[in-house]
């Protein structure tokens, strides 16, 4: 059985990641929350921070963060601001797939320069998201591949001093066809501004509105064999090795947006009277805050056992763990925050309150990255095969 009383180190982790969260997110406020500002002061917070690049490890200068650190940490970061805190996932997720494809020079080469100053990295969704809208192909000369297609959705797409971006591309059209999305082609790894490299503007979104998520087109993009990961036929180990450990980095910060809003209903409920009582003394509301407390609480305990279970190494055996934690957690998000508008009654839907903005942060983390009924299509179908 695993424990998840949290070590004190980890604790100092949370403590750093809560005031950083509480000081630069919460009470500075900024108009990166409501518009497609990139918060670039904010980006460089948290690098100084050392908020960023969690997981690097010691050879490439990082602190080598497990991923129960990085999750802890994300909570923290969603629970100020979940447009930031998708940013600095959407980097650390682009850092896995190198963490999990790349060889020791690549990770030498690729992620110790992202030490020196606050770059992100980004990826193109997987097929599954529901976003990918398009196929990237390459064609092999010599020692150089060249990239071309389009792609709708890339996590951080187009931010300003970015480093690179992992494209899948495939050979040809028939390899590109397989169903799973994850099967077949390449990793590359694509440096941003590299001629032929295009973003269209980021995606106006309903929530986390200060993250980037950009189409982009690729026209003869040269990539050196340097910065291919691993070889024909990898693609599938190297994206379960990588979900392994980003989806519960991801479900965490579904934990923090919902635990923002279950503080902000409580408070208002204790404030708000009516009848000569403070709302929170009624059923009706005791039960709901009820009801969000011990679904943040099961989504948490979801996430830290995936964590936990990937920082053992074991790779592919704990997949159906991240997948429970994440599809958990996004459906879990949107019940709470949902609920969270339903307690501050008519006042929920005004954006004088900060409840609102949580459920639209809350619907944007529920479909990105795979919703959770494909998630619960994927978990069903490891069930059967396991029975």
């Amino acid at each position: 059985m695993l424990c998840h009383k949290l070590s004190p180190e980890i604790l100092e982790y949370q403590k750093l990641a809560r005031d950083f969260a509480e000081r630069n997110l919460r009470e500075a406020g900024g108009e990166h929350k409501e518009s497609q500002h990139y918060p670039e002061e904010l980006v460089a917070a948290a690098w100084e921070a050392g908020l960023l690049n969690m997981a690097l490890p010691e050879s490439c200068g990082g602190l080598g963060l497990g991923c129960l650190e990085t999750t802890v940490i994300a909570e923290e970061l969603a629970w100020g601001e979940a447009g930031l805190a998708g940013l600095l996932a959407a980097s650390e997720a682009a850092q896995r797939y190198v963490l999990e494809g790349g060889t020791e020079e690549q990770k030498k080469a690729l992620l110790s320069p992202l030490m020196d100053s606050p770059q992100l990295c980004g990826y193109a969704m997987e097929g599954e998201s529901g976003l990918s809208g398009g196929k990237v192909f390459y064609r092999k000369d010599g020692d150089e591949y060249f990239l071309s297609g389009k792609h709708g959705a890339v996590m951080n797409g187009g931010v300003p001093g970015a480093a690179w971006y992992i494209f899948k591309a495939y050979e040809d059209r028939r390899e590109s066809n397989d169903a799973t999305g994850s099967s077949g082609g390449l990793y590359f790894v694509v440096p941003a501004g590299e001629d032929g490299l295009e973003f269209a503007p980021p995606l106006e979104m309903l929530g986390r509105k200060s993250q980037f998520i950009a189409p982009a087109r690729l026209e003869e993009v040269m990539v050196d064999k340097a910065n291919v990961l691993g070889t024909p036929g990898q693609c599938e180990k190297i994206f379960a090795a990588s979900l392994v450990k980003n989806f519960p980095l991801i479900a965490a910060s579904m934990v923090g947006i919902a635990r923002a809003a279950l503080e902000h209903a409580l408070t208002y409920s204790k404030e708000r009277h009516t009848f000569g009582a403070p709302i929170s003394s009624f059923q009706g509301i005791s039960f709901m805050l009820a009801d969000m407390a011990k679904d943040i609480e099961a989504a948490r305990l979801l996430v830290y056992q995936a964590a936990q279970l990937a920082d053992q190494g074991l790779g592919q055996l704990c997949i159906a763990e991240a997948v429970c934690a994440k599809a958990f957690a996004q459906d879990m998000v949107m019940r709470v925050t949902t609920d969270a508008v339903q307690v501050y009654g008519g006042y929920g839907f005004s954006k004088e309150y900060p409840v609102e903005k949580l459920m639209r942060d809350a619907k944007v983390s529920q479909l990105l990255d795979g919703t959770s009924e494909l998630l619960k299509v994927n978990l069903g179908r490891q069930m059967v095969t396991a029975l």
